[in-house]
């Protein structure tokens, strides 16, 4: 990956660090980007992630961000659309402000981003890759998480859908990961706990960990 730009939203902590993480070892230039600064920097080795604040769920914010990092670094190679997640709660309990913006960060927000990083890469000669990281609740029922699960549908038809508008010159994939043991995990939290909490969900019963 070496002299390759990757962007990786949300890219400071959980999931998104370790992804961060990953690319700066083999020798990519990884910009993140977040609301607020991260206290501790992704590095490895001697080479840092460059922080670039941007709200995801704004269209100006997104199209300025890549903008500034295709100018700063040299282009856009691979754009993550990591940045998401969502607090519990019944779609009977909460209102529908809470639910918009569920939606707007776990699907508004990738389409966005996709779309100006698109835009970049199309006028690459090299083109580029996206990759959405989505959820196995977006293809099966989520009590508790409904708008969340509802996004991350969503963005499984979105990335096959740009895959074939974008092809060939852009790749577009997803991710699909199960229950991550991050900050943002309120379960179990070492690697040989069972998720049994959840018995009626045997398909997270174990937890899965960034770095692994």
């Amino acid at each position: 990956m070496s002299g390759r730009t990757v962007f990786v939203t949300g890219g400071g902590r959980g999931v998104g660090r370790a992804i961060t993480e990953r690319f700066l070892g083999l020798g990519a230039q990884v910009a993140i980007c977040g609301r607020s600064t991260p206290e501790d920097m992704p590095s490895v080795d001697g080479r840092r992630a460059v922080f670039y604040q941007c709200d995801v769920r704004s269209y100006e914010d997104s199209e300025a961000t890549v903008g500034q990092i295709a100018s700063d670094l040299g282009g856009l190679d691979v754009l993550v659309n990591n940045a998401g997640g969502s607090p519990p709660g019944y779609v009977s309990d909460v209102s529908p402000r809470f639910l918009k913006a569920i939606i707007e960060l776990n699907l508004i927000g990738p389409l966005n981003m996709s779309k100006v990083a698109n835009d970049v890469m199309q006028s690459s000669d090299s083109g580029g890759a996206i990759i959405n990281i989505s959820s196995v609740i977006g293809s099966r029922p989520s009590p508790g998480t409904a708008a969340y699960g509802s996004a991350k549908a969503g963005l499984l038809n979105l990335t096959t859908s740009l895959a074939v508008e974008w092809a060939p010159k852009v790749r577009v994939n997803a991710v699909t990961a199960g229950i991550i043991g991050t900050p943002n995990c309120s379960r179990p939290t070492t690697a040989t706990t069972p998720w049994s909490s959840q018995p009626s969900r045997p398909a997270f019963r174990w937890v899965g960990w960034p770095t692994r």
